[in-house]
């Protein structure tokens, strides 16, 4: 990556080069103010014109990046608890006063879900994906603090599984805080999926899961990665632990 000498464009230059889809931000600040730019695709023709002084960049989340999607730990409780839910990555970001707030993955047809305390309405943690975008180094953050470029390569998982562990990772959360844990809407009856189905589809979308994630490996960050693949498959898919033993073992 470009260091923070380098200027914007070599910086924005970088991040087209790895398939992302950068935009233009104001100088400390995080929101867009170019109409339309959750739809702008810029070339490297066009980088010149958009990055040619101070300012900051974010990136398009979701299909324009080749489906890369930021899940943003928006409170200390969700930075906290992440590494015992989330799918590890090597992509990982943040700031001095937020280490380690922001997870990345490759994540194909994923949505953005937002997941909110319910009782104060404050955001816990949000899954960004396609008509989102974040402020990434070497941007400065409206305090003045430099975000971290993004540099790790982000781990490829699906889409269902990513959600699972999001929401599960929210309600950890919720209940930490004492409150209520959200629970999915009733449907009606012939809605409803016989349990047998349900569970297969469960089991195949956690198979999934842990066929996308690197290799556990002793020495090599092994235990960590084991570790949170297990807690993925009994908090995220909410699988019987001896289910999730078997399912580790054997794949």
């Amino acid at each position: 990556m470009v260091d923070g000498a380098s200027s914007l464009l070599d910086a924005a230059r970088w991040y087209l080069g790895r398939g992302y889809a950068p935009i233009p931000l104001p100088a400390g600040d995080k929101k867009p103010l170019i109409r339309g730019w959750n739809t702008l695709r810029l070339s490297e023709d066009d980088l010149p014109h958009h990055f040619n002084g101070t300012g900051n960049i974010g990136l398009l989340l979701g299909e324009p990046s080749g489906w890369l999607v930021d899940v943003d730990l928006d409170c200390d409780e969700a930075v906290e608890l992440a590494g015992h839910y989330l799918p590890p990555t090597g992509a990982v970001t943040g700031r001095a006063s937020r280490p380690g707030s922001h997870r990345w993955y490759i994540c194909e047809c994923s949505a953005t879900v937002k997941h909110k305390d319910p009782a104060t309405g404050a955001m816990i943690v949000e899954l960004r994906s396609t008509g989102a975008q974040t402020v990434v180094g070497p941007s400065l953050h409206p305090g003045g603090e430099p975000y971290d470029p993004l540099e790790g390569e982000p781990a490829r998982v699906p889409a269902g599984m990513l959600s699972a562990c999001v929401k599960a990772l929210a309600d950890a959360v919720i209940e930490r805080r004492g409150g209520p844990v959200s629970l999915p809407p009733a449907r009606a009856p012939s809605d409803r999926p016989s349990p047998a189905r349900t569970a297969h589809l469960v089991e195949r979308r956690a198979e999934a899961y842990l066929d996308a994630m690197p290799p556990a490996i002793s020495g090599q960050g092994g235990h960590g990665r084991a570790y949170a693949a297990a807690t993925a498959l009994v908090h995220g898919f909410e699988l019987e632990p001896e289910a999730a033993l078997r399912m580790l073992l054997e794949r």
